[in-house]
């Protein structure tokens, strides 16, 4: 049970184990003799002691690197499994506060999306609807360790350097159907989250920011308040127009989209910050149909949005605010909707949810402030908790891991 604590069975890591199996493999005297010197207390210890504590490590290496190391988090979840062991890991987890030891953001792509995503990760994000196919990728900085940030160690360094913005979001599509409405995109809240004057007033300055980083064409609502409206009721939401993108690249039918992982990505294209007019001239004029791959990216009102952290920056000087106090509580939802006319109500102006056609939706999360256990269980359904495709590095771990199959546990069928 080495690294094991109350209602976290997770073996600890290999260098934790070494120092425990130090200790199992001398004799009390032995460790007075040697003092505080590893070398000398391995040296005096019996060898047959050597020899099993060395067993003991390779069990605990097995189950380490199995577990994907010490990357865990979502990744390191079971394959597909029964909504009762779904839903006792959730909770598992959520006791913890949250998926991952290292901060990230963290969430699930509906309709259509297969598995938890989380930021800076090594491939797209694949999501499949009857509106279109698309894949996605969040890169954010990690905006919870500033010295992190200044080494440049972290994944995606290069693309952030020199640059004001905290995250970016790129997203790739291929319709499957002619897109005659205007496509929207923004963020939408779960319920209406009841503000004091005071939140309020922080409110309308946090949009006025965002309004003037995105464009005056900008829809924002704080929804109904279900005490004082009956009938349908809108949820809080935040909307831009097609052209608020930062980026925009089109590619012919019959040639593949550009990688959204190619270190070359933001020479792709082209860009709202070379000339805004052009820019929005060209967007407005496209035609979203089947055929041609078209990918966006955007990170202009990132510099406002610590997904991370779960802050709002920028708007108050010198001071940041909490994302709860105006979502009550995560997740938030990153939407691309079009809007239908509601027969039951012409003339509708509200986002109500009968009249959206969603083409995308990521209700995400910071791994730092995760949903509570319950919202989680309506979130991540069942067939999203499985692993990533697995990466070269834990390749690696698991080959010479394998040198120790005989004795590593098996996996037990669902």
């Amino acid at each position: 049970a080495l690294g094991q604590t109350p209602g976290n069975p997770t073996f600890a890591q290999p260098a934790v184990c070494w120092r425990v199996l130090a200790r199992m493999a001398v004799t009390p005297t032995a460790a007075i003799v040697a003092g505080t010197s590893g070398s000398a207390i391995l040296d005096l210890a019996s060898p047959s002691v050597i020899v099993l504590a060395l067993a003991v490590l390779a069990v605990v290496l097995i189950r380490w690197s199995s577990q994907g190391g010490s990357d865990q988090g979502i990744a390191s979840l079971a394959t597909p499994m029964s909504p009762s062991s779904a839903e006792s890991i959730v909770g598992r987890v959520s006791e913890h506060g949250a998926f991952s030891s290292t901060p990230r953001l963290e969430g699930v792509i509906s309709p259509g999306g297969t598995e938890v995503m989380y930021s800076n990760s090594s491939e797209p994000y694949v999501f499949s609807n009857d509106n279109c196919d698309g894949k996605v990728l969040f890169l954010h900085r990690p905006t919870h360790d500033r010295t992190l940030e200044k080494s440049g160690n972290y994944p995606f360094s290069d693309h952030f350097k020199g640059r004001k913005r905290l995250w970016e979001c790129r997203i790739q599509f291929r319709f499957k159907r002619v897109v005659n409405d205007p496509l929207l995109f923004g963020i939408e809240l779960d319920e209406y989250v009841p503000l004091n004057a005071a939140s309020k007033k922080l409110m309308g300055l946090t949009v006025a920011a965002l309004r003037h980083a995105a464009g005056k064409d900008l829809y924002h609502s704080p929804g109904d308040d279900p005490r004082t409206v009956t009938g349908p009721l809108e949820k809080p939401v935040f909307t831009m127009p097609l052209w608020a993108f930062d980026q925009l690249i089109v590619t012919p039918e019959g040639e593949d989209g550009p990688s959204l992982c190619d270190p070359h990505f933001s020479s792709f294209g082209s860009k709202r910050a070379d000339d805004r007019s052009a820019f929005i001239k060209e967007i407005s004029a496209l035609k979203l149909r089947p055929g041609p791959t078209f990918t966006f990216s955007f990170w202009g009102i990132s510099q406002f949005l610590d997904d991370i952290n779960w802050e709002i920056t920028k708007v108050i000087p010198f001071s940041k605010i909490d994302f709860n106090k105006f979502c009550g509580a995560p997740p938030v939802h990153y939407v691309l909707y079009t809007l239908k006319d509601d027969e039951d109500a012409r003339g509708e102006c509200r986002h109500l949810q009968s009249r959206k056609d969603y083409f995308f939706k990521l209700s995400f999360w910071s791994s730092k402030k995760p949903p509570s256990r319950t919202r989680l269980m309506e979130v991540i359904p069942p067939e999203a908790l499985r692993r990533r495709p697995e990466t070269e590095e834990v390749k690696r771990r698991k080959g010479w891991a394998g040198l120790f199959a005989c004795c590593a546990p098996s996996q037990r069928s669902s």
